[in-house]
């Protein structure tokens, strides 16, 4: 009797586990919907925006055509970047206009840039101070000024950017060198 009802428990366990198909599709199943990312469409870099001019190099790097970089004096711990275009030659008594371009690599404010005329040269700003709106990282803010130059040779402009950020002032100094012609 127990090899009976085995057997019947193997036979019932058999039909049960039967897969037959009954013709009827199976249910449908919802499908999560997942969209595709959408590529956030970003504007032009920083380094994008002042692409036509040409970059000053600091200690160890060699001048190249665009737009100017202005080089590093010292240790700087202020993180931005400076750069400039010069539209004309400068030329001995001719007034040079001189356009910068601030870009910062934190936000900041306020924010200011000290010019200061080198032996030789007349800035056109006074006080010799250029105040900046709130500073956002990533961003290009651009300042125009004039200068004179007073003897020919190569003159250093010198120019002192200052971030305020988190209760602290950072500054940086910057040169740009005019060579100057007759």
């Amino acid at each position: 009797m127990k090899t009976a009802t085995v057997l019947m428990l193997c036979a019932a366990a058999a039909v049960g586990a039967c897969h037959k198909d009954s013709g009827e599709p199976p249910p449908d199943v919802p499908k999560p919907h997942v969209a595709a990312p959408v590529a956030v469409k970003k504007g032009p870099s920083a380094e994008e925006l002042t692409a036509g001019m040409v970059e000053a190099a600091s200690q160890g790097k060699s001048l190249t055509a665009g737009m100017v970089e202005a080089a590093s004096q010292g240790k700087s711990l202020a993180p931005v970047k400076l750069k400039f275009d010069l539209p004309q030659r400068p030329m001995l008594g001719q007034e040079l206009e001189v356009s910068i371009a601030v870009l910062p690599q934190i936000d900041a404010s306020p924010a200011g840039i000290q010019v200061m005329g080198g032996e030789g040269l007349t800035v056109g700003l006074s006080p010799n101070q250029i105040d900046l709106p709130p500073l956002e990282a990533g961003q290009v803010y651009r300042e125009t000024f004039k200068v004179t130059p007073t003897v020919d040779g190569v003159l250093l402009l010198g120019l002192t950017v200052s971030l305020k950020h988190d209760e602290t002032t950072d500054s940086r100094e910057f040169s740009i060198p005019l060579i100057v012609e007759r």
